[in-house]
């Protein structure tokens, strides 16, 4: 999720996980108290709700869809938005 977006949501009081396949770029936050996970299934495994931004509708599948995504490792009932420009037709392809 957007680092900004993120800070908004730690300045209204939500605790905050965090992944990014570079660390560094989330070191911002970390200073802040979020919480750092290693991989998409220990965050999605800890987290109610999730929100990614990711690049390219390929990238979308592979952190939703793929064997080590978000759908694979949620918690039932956890809420997830995703906030890529995307292709609408994606979000329905799980269902």
């Amino acid at each position: 999720m957007g680092k900004s977006m993120a800070g908004h949501l730690m300045k209204g009081g939500h605790e905050l996980n965090v992944y990014n396949r570079t660390k560094a770029k989330a070191a911002d936050l970390l200073e802040k108290g979020a919480n750092w996970c290693d991989t998409i299934p220990e965050l999605a495994e800890k987290s109610d709700v999730i929100i990614t931004i990711v690049g390219y509708p390929a990238d979308v599948e592979e952190v939703y869809l793929g064997v080590n995504g978000i759908l694979h490792h949620a918690r039932p009932g956890s809420y997830v938005i995703d906030m890529t420009t995307s292709k609408p037709v994606l979000a329905k392809k799980n269902q």
